[in-house]
């Protein structure tokens, strides 16, 4: 079986957002259920240097996402791409020959509705795209624009879509009442495994901190803005903590956030070194959608974490005790301040790594997908 796997997340070069790794981490998947040589890449990307990176399986369109070109591209009913990108990409994806198509996003113009019949198409829907833009659609010009494209794209996806798959219960639900259908199948938000052990070790032998250090990884962008900033205002004034936010972009921000106990490093190529020497992670989300990559991150370092309803959404941790929900600046302080006091802290937690290894690393999925992806 030939599949192509089309999408607008960053996949190539470094890959240093939530975004373009849980698209890297899909297409692994499939790569292992039908073979390297069957998956064929169409990527979309803002980065004309990327490219390079084009080959005999995968083909690189460049779009400008410029906020000017995306509000062209609305008028003409898709998000992220022209017209004639999407007329490339479909005449790329029918010289394959291939039998199915993966739309990694929801948002993909009008391809799903260009497509002959005979190619079976899946789709992942990361979030229900109409509703996330909803909130802010009247305070924002550029999102009320984007409305009527967001709608029109996503009613193309999923309703030329011969298997569905969405992240959590909440998108489930959200899938049923805005196009009166039940996803195929609920695959939660995953991650390849990078942990190592022996550094964790060597962590755990060298001296101790003497203040519990606390850590935000993330990008930069609205959710992570708002949620960060809250909780260096908030809740950092009132923990005997130290934290440090690193991610991209959050540089920017270094003399809004920067504190005696808050240090931002921001965009670094290698964040493990972070996970490995802290004690705990903090998940200050107050809104979004779908399912957070670096809440998947955290559990496979192991780490006791403090984070919303919204961080920890489609996540099995009721039961860890080191997983503390807090949703208010009272709980977050009352529950870092109780965990603080209890030297030694316990920077690794195995029932937390192994809840990972149970239900969020990729591979995992690889049988019944292929089950299920063999019905196409």
């Amino acid at each position: 079986m030939k599949i192509a796997f089309i999408t607008t997340y960053e996949i190539l070069g470094l890959q240093n957002t939530a975004g373009g790794i849980g698209a890297n981490n899909r297409l692994s998947l499939l790569k292992r259920i039908f073979g390297d040589e069957n998956v064929y890449v169409c990527a979309i990307t803002r980065h004309k240097e990327n490219l390079q990176y084009a080959n005999n399986r995968t083909e690189v369109f460049f779009s400008d996402r410029r906020k000017i070109h995306v509000l062209k591209y609305a008028l003409s009913g898709r998000t992220d791409f022209s017209k004639a990108i999407e007329d490339a990409v479909l005449e790329h994806a029918l010289k394959l020959d291939a039998n199915a198509v993966f739309f990694d996003r929801s948002l993909i113009g009008f391809i799903p509705s260009r497509l002959p019949r005979d190619i079976k198409q899946i789709v992942l829907v990361n979030n229900i795209e109409r509703d996330h833009i909803k909130p802010s659609r009247l305070s924002n010009l550029h999102n009320l624009i984007l409305m009527p494209s967001v709608i029109a794209n996503e009613n193309s996806a999923i309703n030329n879509a011969d298997i569905a798959i969405v992240f959590n219960l909440r998108d489930a639900a959200l899938l049923n009442k805005y196009y009166d259908r039940n996803p195929d199948f609920i695959l939660p938000l995953t991650c390849e495994d990078n942990f190592i052990m022996s550094v964790q070790e060597k962590r755990e032998k060298a001296s101790p901190n003497s203040t519990l250090q606390l850590l935000f990884v993330g990008s930069l962008f609205a959710s992570n803005e708002m949620g960060v900033t809250w909780f260096v205002n908030k809740i950092m004034p009132h923990v005997n903590a130290e934290l440090t936010i690193v991610g991209k972009g959050f540089e920017k921000l270094a003399d809004k956030l920067n504190r005696s106990n808050v240090r931002v490093e921001g965009t670094v190529d290698d964040v493990s070194a972070y996970y490995y020497s802290t004690d705990a992670v903090v998940l200050p989300i107050q809104f979004g959608y779908g399912m957070k990559l670096k809440t998947a991150e955290a559990l496979m370092y192991g780490k006791p974490m403090f984070g919303t309803d919204e961080a920890l959404e489609g996540y099995e941790i009721e039961d860890l005790e080191n997983v503390h929900r807090c949703n208010t600046a009272q709980e977050f302080i009352a529950a870092i301040n109780i965990y603080a006091e209890n030297v030694p802290w316990l920077s690794f937690d195995e029932k937390i790594r192994s809840r990972f290894l149970e239900k969020y690393h990729t591979p995992i999925y690889d049988s019944v997908l292929r089950e299920l992806l063999a019905k196409v």
